[in-house]
């Protein structure tokens, strides 16, 4: 939510006379644009991490206040950057983007007095290029949002990018958040915020890198209050005397923040995480209240049910539900046809998802109307499930929207009220007390299932009753069992079936890729993913059931799937589904581990050895748990005549672990590459 506010007394007009320049804090600035030294040049890569392709040499920003006659109260951010670009796969750092929000017409962000350098040293001097208005270019993605680009010339490896500019806003509401930490190492990151005692914010912070300074001074400051003669109002006490238009100095008292971050690593994605931008270091702002002169203390920060009334009698949210009348004939269709209320939800959401199309764009509010999408029949996700919501309501159901981020947007915090920090829409339902989440913009759901883009953490249902947290958590698991039979010859190659069971999320994630590719271009993509295959036939069951498992077929040869060696047979068992490295890299991970859902892995395989052949050594049985019973790996192999039984299984029994917990998950899937990787031998007898 973003606001302007302005004064309510049309005679009170402030110009600041500090606008919050560096001058008013006691340290200086830590980096000045256009100077730059030999020594900046002076290292191929960053000693702290060698594999970076780029290093933020400083980042500096600072925030301050003013005051426009005609506009109100605005923000006034300025920017330095300057980036070392260290490898070519760099590059991208040297074009920037800098997001503006626009609410409308006259108002909005605008970005200034932009400037830029690249430098590079040649024979011991340091020369520099300009940044050229050719290269700088303003695009519009929506209605609201605009991207100013620029692209700083001539980027070679070792060159050094600088740039600054300007912005300013009309969005008091919330002041410039700020990012200490990116996917590049930061040496020196640094936030200025100076806030007139007329504002109040809240600070949410976030991130796991801890401050190099975190100061807060009291500075005594001064501006001009415009005195209007002719209203009668002189003062900010309330004198009523007349008196001539003319400009009285003012003290007032600001509250200087500092925030500086240094050596600061990268931030990486690692496997199972939702989006870095969960976990970085920033802190963002969020106007709780104003007190100006002779107007006293208003509150801002309204809160969940506010919010809530404010999306139920928005044009493109609330009313939406409303109009339905497009729907009546396909709603009374159901009526007639089921009686149950479960069965009408299925219905209605079976309906929808089967007639409407996706176009893939996520958002909360409807862009034309669910009635011209209906029309179309192809919408946003936000078209989708209002229409959806509309004809369960239409059914006789409980339902409303709920509002969540996707795994991808970033985790939502339930405390800090922020309609921006949401990106998506589904429907509930409440069923017997029970909630019910359904998305209808995804063809390969199961019944109660919602794509897996939409676990994370919390959503926020709206309602006429002021709506409530409900959890985006799932008690369905990602369950996979595949079964080999083959016949092993004493040339090393094997014949035979290899059968895949999926249900639950496992087999969400194997209908999307199937049906996003086909069928046939699926098959293709298989031999390409195995090239010592040879697939005679392949056979899909359950492909467009979503309330059975799908199964997976293949009849095929693998050549020299074991390597021969004099009157030895060496054969891995894991085929096909076994980890083959371990998906957490680093030593020490600071943000949890998200699986989304639950999971078991099942592998069972039986081979028929050659003739003349025994078995000489064989893996020996494990079974491996990690603490409270959290996640469990079992391996077996056994010999029954001339037939070797390999079973393999790997169970994760919650969705989510936190630091604490990363070095034992860690361990466990070492251990299980280990296995994995083991062989059978055969002799020849």
């Amino acid at each position: 939510m973003k606001r302007n506010l302005r004064t309510a007394h049309v005679w009170l007009a402030l110009f600041f006379a500090f606008p919050f320049q560096s001058h008013t804090f006691a340290q200086s600035d830590p980096i000045r644009f256009g100077k730059m030294e030999v020594a900046d040049f002076q290292t191929k890569t960053y000693a702290k991490d060698t594999s970076a392709e780029a290093v933020v040499l400083c980042d500096y920003g600072q925030t301050e206040f003013v005051y426009n006659n005609e506009r109100g109260f605005q923000t006034k951010f300025e920017r330095i950057t300057r980036v070392r670009i260290l490898k070519k796969s760099g590059y991208d750092w040297a074009t920037v983007e800098v997001p503006l929000y626009q609410s409308n017409a006259k108002e909005g962000e605008k970005l200034t007095d932009l400037k830029g350098y690249t430098y590079n040293l040649q024979n011991g001097q340091v020369m520099k290029e300009k940044l050229g208005k050719e290269a700088v270019f303003l695009e519009k993605r929506d209605e609201n949002h605009l991207i100013q680009k620029f692209t700083l010339p001539n980027v070679k490896e070792g060159s050094v990018i600088e740039y600054t500019y300007t912005v300013t806003s009309d969005f008091v509401y919330n002041l410039p958040d700020w990012a200490f930490q990116g996917t590049i190492p930061v040496v020196w990151s640094e936030y200025r915020v100076s806030i007139p005692e007329y504002f109040s914010y809240r600070m949410q912070m976030q991130g796991y890198e801890s401050f190099h300074i975190n100061s807060t001074d009291q500075k005594q400051v001064s501006f001009n209050l415009k005195v209007e003669g002719s209203g009668g109002a002189a003062s900010l006490g309330g004198s009523t005397e007349r008196v001539p238009t003319h400009f009285e100095v003012i003290n007032a008292t600001a509250t200087a923040h500092r925030w500086v971050t240094k050596d600061v690593p990268a931030i990486r994605a690692e496997a199972y995480t939702t989006t870095p931008l969960d976990y970085l270091s920033k802190i963002e702002f969020e106007l709780s209240s104003t007190n100006y002169p002779g107007q006293g203390f208003k509150p801002y920060a309204s809160g969940w049910p506010s919010l809530n009334e404010s999306l139920l009698r928005n044009e493109y949210f609330g009313t939406q539900l409303n109009r339905t009348g497009f729907a009546k004939e396909a709603a009374g269709k159901i009526k007639s046809q089921a009686t149950d209320p479960a069965q009408r939800m299925m219905a209605a959401y079976e309906y929808v998802r089967r007639f409407m199309k996706w176009n893939g764009i996520r958002g909360i509010y409807s862009i034309d109307g669910v009635k011209k999408a209906h029309d179309n029949r192809t919408g946003t996700a936000a078209d989708i499930n209002l229409m959806l919501v509309g004809m369960l309501r239409e059914l006789g159901l409980d339902a409303s929207p709920v509002l969540l981020s996707t795994r991808d947007h970033g985790r939502i915090l339930e405390h800090y009220t922020m309609l921006t920090k949401f990106n998506y829409v589904v429907a509930h339902v409440n069923m017997g007390g029970k909630d019910v989440l359904l998305d209808a913009t995804d063809a390969v759901t199961g019944p109660g299932m919602l794509p897996a883009r939409c676990l994370n953490g919390m959503g926020r249902l709206v309602s006429k009753d002021g709506g409530r947290w409900v959890p985006l958590s799932t008690t369905e698991k990602a369950t996979g069992l595949t079964t080999v039979q083959m016949t092993l010859d004493e040339n090393g190659d094997l014949s035979g079936t290899l059968q895949k069971s999926c249900a639950g999320y496992e087999a969400w994630t194997h209908r999307t890729k199937i049906l996003a590719a086909g069928k046939d271009k699926h098959t293709e993509n298989l031999k390409k993913d195995n090239p010592a295959w040879q697939i005679s036939k392949v056979e899909l069951q359950n492909l467009d059931d979503c309330t059975e498992a799908l199964g997976t077929s293949y009849e095929l040869s693998i050549s020299e799937a074991a390597q021969k060696a004099g009157n030895m047979l060496y054969l891995k068992p894991i085929l096909t589904e076994g980890v083959r490295e371990n998906p957490f890299k680093l030593t020490e991970r600071k943000y949890p581990v998200d699986f989304a859902t639950g999971m078991d892995d099942t592998y069972i395989a039986s081979f028929t050895i050659p003739a003349g052949y025994k078995v000489e050594e064989m893996p020996k049985n494990a079974v491996i748990s990690l603490p409270e019973q959290s996640g469990r790996f079992s391996f077996m192999v056994a010999v029954n005549g001339n037939v070797i039984q390999v079973n393999s299984k790997i169970s994760i029994r919650k969705p989510v672990f936190y630091a604490e917990e990363y070095a034992a998950l860690r361990e466990f899937y070492s251990l299980i590459v280990s296995k994995h990787a083991e062989q059978i031998v055969l002799k020849k007898i």
